[in-house]
């Protein structure tokens, strides 16, 4: 059964100054080796593990391009999509204008209709939230770029509508993407439910993206009683186990931990100490990477 929020909104306090800062928590040094994908094991029933290996095989170096960057634009819908892929396809470790290198790490996005999938993006890229639901038709994107020392890495963040007419574009998000955030609703447990099948069609399409598991609206899952937010929290915790994934609740409206997923993003990506605090008590917004 679904919990729906009777009490009003619950004041969560945002995060101090800096707190959620593009590269706070992040040792800026790249690993030589560029991206690092650690490859998970399939979600038999939410329970599926196996010992943790290191497969050469799944460690990717871009390739420097001489080609110069290609201009495209910071958000798209549906069949621009397309043609954003394609030129993600070309332009990923090229060097860009100005001399420094520049590499794309393409981030996807997938989870139930209605989970804050959309809002989430929107406020990494540009910093704002608007409560106004609007409904994702097919696919979205938008970009992102910071520096690391010599670096210019932007994040192409794929954003795939939750309706089930929606499946046949799933290649699109997922096919290349480093990393791919499975999402659900805190405040809704079927969404939660929906991530094994969402992660065995996602794993269809890309085995080595480096997977995360985010609940959303922790501003109001904060809200319900102690013995559900404990249910809904190992009921999660489970799963992230089973997918070997980071697990991390969220808040777009609130700036909880928006910042952090992609800042774990990026040190897993590139084999980068990561010093974020981890934080595993039921009550408040778990974020769990190390011992994935």
């Amino acid at each position: 059964m679904e919990h729906i929020m009777s009490s009003p909104p619950h004041e969560v306090p945002l995060p101090p100054p800096g707190q959620d800062e593009a590269l706070g928590g992040i040792e800026e040094s790249p690993h030589p080796n560029g991206f690092h994908h650690q490859q998970s094991t399939s979600l038999d029933q939410g329970l599926a593990q196996s010992p943790r290996q290191e497969d050469p095989s799944t460690r990717y170096t871009p390739p420097v391009q001489t080609a110069p960057p290609i201009s495209r634009p910071a958000s798209g819908l549906s069949n621009p999509a397309h043609q954003a892929y394609n030129d993600y396809r070309q332009s990923s470790g090229e060097p860009s204008s100005n001399g420094r290198n520049h590499v794309v790490i393409k981030v996807g996005m997938v989870g139930d209709a209605q989970i804050g999938k959309t809002s989430l993006m929107v406020k990494y890229v540009e910093g704002s939230w608007d409560e106004d639901y609007i409904q994702t038709l097919g696919v979205n994107f938008m970009e992102k770029t910071i520096s690391i020392r010599n670096t210019e890495i932007t994040f192409s963040i794929w954003d795939l509508g939750g309706q089930r007419e929606f499946v046949n574009m799933l290649p699109l998000v997922c096919n290349d993407a480093v990393a791919i955030l499975f999402m659900f609703d805190l405040t809704r447990k079927s969404t939660l439910n929906s991530i094994k099948e969402w992660y065995r069609q996602g794993r269809g399409f890309n085995k080595t993206a480096i997977p995360i598991l985010v609940g959303t609206k922790y501003d109001h899952f904060v809200n319900f009683p102690p013995q559900d937010q404990e249910e809904i929290s190992n009921q999660a915790r489970r799963f992230a186990k089973a997918m070997r994934a980071a697990l991390i609740f969220s808040s777009t409206s609130h700036s909880i931990n928006v910042q952090k997923i992609f800042k774990i993003v990026l040190s897993k990506a590139f084999d980068l100490k990561c010093t974020i605090p981890e934080i595993e008590n039921v009550g408040e917004p778990l974020l769990l990477y190390q011992s994935v």
